[in-house]
Formats: C-alpha cells, structure tokens, sequence
C-alpha cells in the first residue's frame, strides 16, 4: 500500500468536513496533493457519530475515516456521552456505527474486485481523537491495518482488545492527555515540540526521576486528581493544545500554513531524548484515568472487569469471526461448524505466511473452503496448499486421506452467505441419509503418508 502517514492525517482532518449522508461523488476531491472519491457518508445524530469511506483514485485504496470529538455540535454525544463513557464506563456509544461502516467498506471493496475481475483493494482505517478510537476499534474488530491521531487507546475499553501489536501506528503528541489516558491497540509513536519538553520541565518533569521514585506521593486521591509531585493537572491543562489536529497538519490552529509533525523527524528525536519525563507523564495521566475508572464503574463493573482480565483479550479479526458464526448458527451442523472453524485456522495460517491484510475476500475462502469440503464429503480440513490458483484442500486422519481443489479466485469471490445457504443445504440433505458409520463420500483407501502438506 502506497499510503504514507502523512496521508492519513489528511484524511482524518477532512473527516471533519460537512458532507451529505450517503453522499456519492463521481468528481474526485483532491485531499493533501492526492485524488479520493467519497464512497459514503454516515451521520447518526443519535449517536453523534459520523464517518466517511474514501478511495484513492490512483491506487484504488479503501481507507474509512472515522471523525473524531466535535464539541462544537456534538457536544453531548461526543464529549459527555461517548467520551465520557470510556473513561467511567470502559463503553463507546459510537462503536457500533464504526464497525457497520467498516463493514460496509469491506462490501464495497469486495463488489469492486466482483464487478472488476480482480482482487479486492485493501481496506485501512484512520481518525483523530474519539476518531482515533473508533480506528483501533474497527482495525481490531476486522483485523484491519490503519493509523490514528492523538487517539483514546481502545484497550481499556470492555471489548477485550489486546495492547500492542503492529497493524496500527498510533501518532501522539508528547503532552496529549487523551491519548495518554489508556494503553493503545498497535504501536505508539510519540512527537514532541519543543514547547511540549518546556512545559513538562516547569511542571516537575526533569527527565531524571523515575516514574516508580518510592519518594513520591502517590494515595488515590492523589492519583484521581492529578496532584501529584509533579503536578500532573497543571501540566495537562497548560498542553491542552496539543490535542489538537492541526499538530498533523500542513496548516496551524489559525489556518495558516505550518509543517505537520509527521514531515519533521526533530519531533521524534525530541521525544526520545526526552522519554523518561514524557513516559512519566504519560504513565501519571493513565493512573488518574484507572482510578476514576475503577470508581465510575462501581463494585459490579470492577468485578466483570476482572471476569474479562481472566478471559483475556482477544486476538485480531476474532470479533468478526464470530459474528459470521453467529449469523450462520442454528442453521448450520456441527460438521459444517467445524469445517468452518478449520478453515478460518487454515485461512489465517496462510494469510500470515504470506503477509496478507484480511479482506472480505479471505472471509468468502474461508466460507467457501468449508462448503467445498463438506461437498467432498470432509468432516474436518487439516491439510491446505496454494498453487498456480488452485486451492488444494485435505483431511488427513486415521490412515485415511480425503481431498479437492478449488479455484482461489472463484473462492474469494463466492459471497459468503452463499456458502453458507449452501453448508445449510447440505446439512438438511445429509440429515435425511441413512447412517453408515462413515461421513458420505469418505476415502477408504488407507494412504502411507498425506499427499498434501500443512502450510
């Protein structure tokens, strides 16, 4: 993908623009120096959230850009409600939304690979702030790549999405307190103005003292309140510009033309000389955060946060997962279910293998990998190999070997449902066969050795 940080940026500032709902522009709008067309725009005044999808003209890119807090006319919705929800509640009132546009740009992107004959153009996502938020959201959701702006880390949210990891860049400014607040879902890259490193300096932030200093006060009201030596609420207040957008920007607060922190490789290297009073700070902001978590939430919420922190997080594009195993559910058997969980696996293994963003093309394989295998009369798929487009499929079990192919193109642009009515169909025919013993069409040739290998 051809699309540089800086690009992001652009889009999440223009996300910010006033756009009709379901807008569809054939004219491309020219955003930082490159061509997009507007796929769609969502607006839901419920909620407050707003999003649009892009595409990149010269490279065909699909990149969602979910807006981020707009004091100015949702005040309610975005400050009270959705932010103010994750830190007491650990909820995001906009989540949702994000997720069905990011659904629906995967649709988009698989249509375009349809109607084209070819492979579906990736999907990435993008935003600023609560924007920011609902990008790791989404990227975690559908195991998406994407970058994000002096974002709200999406891991102190009850959705079990795991911290670190590299499908997100997450940009921040070193004197950001929302970013700072919670543990962020990808990697974190810190940029910091030489004004930033001052104010940190003035508020008791030297670059020496460690954050774990035993002499430092450090009580629960300390921490909620930011009173702590340094002062952490002085310090955040005299930043409170460095949450904005305009930091990313070609242009400053005032409109007038500036360079973006991301074409300045000083601001990277500044935050690294100064990491120890940056990483304090950071840390001390987070701890005010947990505590007035932990008190909004109350006995009940502390104890199911607990329950989530026994489960574990979640692994990449597993929240999907299994909504497509929920919506194929009670139709479907136990053979066509463990088919489609052996598939996923196999899927998964090679997509990583081979370095490949999940796309809604992968889901169709999946979808179409389990019903090709339950027509050749598999109970299970634990063989899989890729060549000169051909899927070659297998079930290696007992002694005994079962096989087929399938045409990878065909595959990835079989709609899912599809497969999936299909699964179900072969489910009611076998239902209605008398039992053997043996799953229909099972090999009873016994085989010294699998003719197919594990990727």
């Amino acid at each position: 993908m051809s699309m540089s940080s800086q690009d992001y940026a652009d889009l999440a500032l223009d996300s910010y623009a006033s756009r009709a709902v379901t807008r569809r522009d054939e004219k491309p709008e020219t955003i930082g120096g490159h061509k997009y067309r507007i796929l769609e725009h969502h607006d839901n005044p419920r909620t407050g959230y707003q999003g649009t999808i892009y595409q990149r003209v010269d490279t065909n890119e699909i990149i969602v850009a979910h807006r981020g807090t707009e004091f100015d006319r949702e005040a309610l919705k975005d400050g009270l409600l959705a932010d103010g929800g994750m830190v007491l509640n650990r909820s995001n009132l906009q989540a949702s939304d994000a997720i069905a546009l990011t659904r629906k740009a995967l649709q988009i992107a698989q249509e375009k690979a349809i109607g084209e004959g070819g492979i579906a153009p990736p999907v990435t996502v993008t935003g600023h702030s609560l924007g920011g938020t609902l990008a790791q959201v989404t990227a975690h959701h559908f195991d998406l790549r994407g970058e994000t702006f002096n974002a709200y880390g999406a891991t102190s949210l009850g959705l079990r999405i795991p911290a670190g990891g590299s499908s997100v860049t997450n940009h921040v400014m070193a004197g950001d307190l929302v970013s700072a607040a919670s543990a962020h879902y990808g990697q974190v890259k810190v940029h910091a103005t030489a004004q930033e490193i001052q104010t940190l300096d003035a508020h008791g932030y030297d670059n020496k003292t460690h954050w774990s200093d035993p002499l430092r006060g450090r009580g629960p009201i300390q921490l909620a309140t930011g009173f702590t030596p340094p002062t952490t609420t002085a310090a955040a207040i005299a930043m409170g510009d460095s949450h904005k957008m305009h930091h990313f920007a070609s242009v400053d607060a005032n409109g007038r033309p500036d360079r973006s922190v991301l074409e300045d490789p000083a601001t990277v290297q500044r935050a690294q000389d100064n990491a120890t009073r940056i990483g304090e700070y950071r840390r001390d902001v987070q701890g005010m955060r947990s505590v007035i978590t932990a008190v909004g939430r109350g006995p009940v919420g502390n104890a199911l946060d607990a329950v989530d922190t026994l489960r574990g997080p979640l692994p990449p594009g597993e929240p999907a997962r299994r909504e497509r195993e929920a919506d194929a559910g009670p139709a479907l058997s136990r053979v066509s279910q463990a088919l489609l969980s052996d598939s996923q696996r196999e899927v998964r293994q090679l997509a990583a293998t081979h370095h490949l963003p999940w796309d809604r093309g992968l889901d169709n394989t999946v979808c179409s990998l389990a019903r090709c295998a339950r027509e050749n009369g598999l109970s299970g798929i634990n063989l899989l190999r890729v060549n000169n487009g051909q899927i070659r499929f297998g079930q290696h079990e007992h002694g005994l070997l079962k096989d087929g192919v399938l045409d990878a193109r065909q595959a990835a642009n079989t709609p899912a449902a599809d497969s999936l009515s299909r699964l179900a169909m072969l489910d009611r025919q076998a239902s209605l066969e008398p039992r053997n013993g043996m799953p229909p069409g099972w090999a009873q040739t016994p085989v010294q050795e699998p003719q197919l290998r594990a990727m």
